[in-house]
């Protein structure tokens, strides 16, 4: 949405196709100016006989579309985009961008489509290189930008000091956030356990996950909030989807990332840096790529809530430490 909202007006008609399974998201399309199209974009890794059909047919709606609005380019972000946007242009002249993001796409599959697209947009040299991209002019990386610094302005020490007020965290706890969403591989579990480590020697330590699972493949949001229960996990918050994010990431003490699978390149970490967070992340994909282990914050092994525990306890424990990823 953000990279819409920026788009100049003047030379862009902005139109979004997409599947209505996530209303925020589609507000935020609607927000940031784009008219917004429901079309079907089916999950690719379903083990179903189904997926080709459903595949195809979507293809076709889109070709519909896409003539029907007489677009001059199609932009297909993520894999499973990219797949139903290349069987839905090919033949109409409409130059075809990918916007990859994503290790999801089979790179066989990969290979033998991406002689149709114009253009292939990579988030990460991890993406790039997985892909087999490097040395191909059109291959380009560019990093995503973010204007979370400006609306970062706008918050002030008393807009903070409420909302940790509301969540009931006072000035000498330590907040450690999470901001995504509440799936599987992004490893919401592994944070709340490690953090749950680092309570007992540090009971100023505080969790607050910001986020949801709701309509998303691989949710784990009721699990999570059952074991914090069953546990009697009473330092862990849960706030659910928030739309201002300036507001959360000034809130944190502390960010976390404790994804699974591979990041392209968490767009959560870039934010929490330009808030001045100290980060702690695991290594996948492209994070090493922003996150300079005891450089611009601290990495450790996915899965790993030992590890992610050790990393929080180094910057409570160690002088300076939090300070200097902090500011780097």
């Amino acid at each position: 949405a953000d990279h819409i909202r920026h788009l100049d007006r003047t030379r862009f008609t902005a139109l979004v196709a997409c599947t209505p399974t996530v209303p925020a998201l589609v507000e935020r399309y609607r927000a940031a100016g784009a008219e917004v199209f429901f079309t079907p974009i089916p999950r690719l890794r379903a083990r179903s006989p189904l997926v080709l059909p459903r595949l195809l047919g979507a293809a076709w709606k889109l070709r519909a579309l896409v003539r029907r609005v007489r677009a001059d380019v199609v932009v297909a972000n993520t894999s499973r985009a990219a797949y139903v946007a290349t069987l839905a242009v090919g033949g109409t002249g409409v130059p075809l961008v990918w916007w990859v993001r994503d290790f999801l796409f089979g790179r066989r599959v990969f290979r033998l489509l991406e002689r149709v697209p114009a253009r292939i947009v990579c988030v990460s040299r991890a993406i790039r290189d997985f892909y087999g991209g490097e040395g191909d002019p059109r291959y380009q990386v560019v990093y995503v930008g973010n204007d979370l610094y400006r609306r970062l302005a706008d918050v002030t020490d008393e807009r903070v000091r409420a909302e940790r007020e509301r969540w009931g965290f006072g000035p000498d706890d330590v907040v450690v956030g999470f901001m995504g969403r509440l799936v599987e591989e992004k490893g919401v579990e592994d944070v709340v356990a490690a953090v749950e480590r680092v309570h007992r020697d540090h009971p100023r330590v505080k969790l607050l996950v910001v986020g949801t699972g709701s309509n998303q493949e691989g949710d784990v949001e009721a699990r999570v909030r059952s074991r914090v229960a069953v546990r009697g996990l009473k330092f862990v918050r849960f706030a659910g989807y928030q739309s201002d994010e300036a507001l959360y990431y000034a809130l944190f003490d502390v960010f976390v990332l404790g994804s699974r699978i591979q990041d392209a390149l968490p767009t959560s970490v870039i934010q929490a840096m330009m808030a001045g967070k100290p980060v702690v992340a695991t290594a996948t994909g492209g994070t090493p790529e922003v996150v300079h282990d005891h450089g611009t914050g601290l990495l450790v092994p996915p899965a790993s809530p030992g590890a992610m525990a050790d990393a929080l306890r180094a910057l409570l424990e160690e002088p300076g430490l939090a300070g200097r990823v902090a500011e780097a």
